[in-house]
């Protein structure tokens, strides 16, 4: 007797454009711009980029390796990511900044959760907060009538651009 739930979405999230996305990465701090860059191109969510650690890059390969315990859909994979990035993520995990950043906010910040060992990224806990921040700097707006953008707008970026290039078969 129980009536179904409303799924209608309260929003609409909408994708950034690609002159939206280049706006975004120069104003962005290095690090938040390597995490932003990695969303943008791999389409991974928040949480999935946070379990990533430097063991999951793979140099030889060019991409990172998904771990079934962390991905969505709960099965190991496999990620290719464009040269140049991997080479970037490969300095920026040499020196052990995300590893830093983490330790730096978790003190600040008396945090529960675990710190991550060999983090490749570092994700702050509230990407949608920094996301606004960096929205700011670079004069784009959250909402507009085409839907506001969140961090998951990274993913539906990295979708649309996928499907405007014409790569996805059915």
């Amino acid at each position: 007797g129980m009536v179904a739930f409303d799924t209608t979405p309260q929003t609409t999230r909408r994708a950034m454009t690609p002159d939206e996305i280049m706006q975004l990465l120069d104003v962005a701090p290095p690090a938040r711009r390597l995490l932003y860059e990695t969303a943008f191109v791999s389409g991974l969510r928040a949480n999935e980029l946070s379990k990533l650690e430097v063991s999951h890059l793979d140099i030889e390969r060019g991409g990172l390796h998904l771990d079934g315990e962390w991905t969505k859909n709960r099965k190991p994979g496999f990620q290719p990511l464009p040269r140049v990035l991997v080479e970037r993520l490969r300095v920026y995990a040499e020196t052990g900044e995300a590893r830093r950043i983490y330790e730096k906010n978790f003190q600040k910040a008396k945090a529960k959760r675990v710190l991550p060992s060999n983090p490749l990224l570092y994700v702050p806990s509230h990407t949608e907060r920094v996301l606004d921040i960096d929205l700011k700097a670079a004069s784009i707006p959250k909402h507009t009538p085409r839907g506001k953008l969140d961090f998951h707008a990274c993913r539906v970026a990295f979708i649309n651009l996928i499907l405007d290039q014409g790569e996805v078969t059915p």
